[in-house]
């Protein structure tokens, strides 16, 4: 797994790319958890494009971002979902809690 971050207007992205299994998700909440602290007042995207393989485990990192944010006042917005990852998300029910955005900028869910 790779995992960065850059600032794109008033809001951090943050880019997970290769796979996003058991063995990598404590890392990325890590990574995560620290991006909400370091970045307090701006907007977090979680830009999964570059996902080759999630398992449920992606599900723990969205949700563990997801209530971060909420504690804050913000939302979480996941951009470029692939359809495997997508699957994973839609059986679990997340679209109910989060926006899903495509890589062309139209909502998924």
């Amino acid at each position: 797994m790779q995992i960065t971050h850059e600032r794109i207007g008033e809001g951090i992205i943050v880019h997970i790319r290769d796979e996003l299994g058991h063995h990598e998700a404590r890392k990325a909440i890590d990574y995560l958890e620290n991006i909400v602290i370091l970045y307090p007042v701006e907007s977090v995207m979680l830009d999964l494009s570059g996902l080759t393989f999630m398992d449920s485990s992606g599900l723990a990192v969205a949700m563990n971002l997801h209530r971060a944010l909420l504690r804050t006042g913000r939302k979480l917005v996941i951009i470029g979902t692939p359809p495997q990852a997508m699957r994973v998300f839609s059986a679990a029910g997340l679209p109910r809690l989060m926006t899903f955005i495509d890589g062309k900028g139209d909502k998924l869910c």
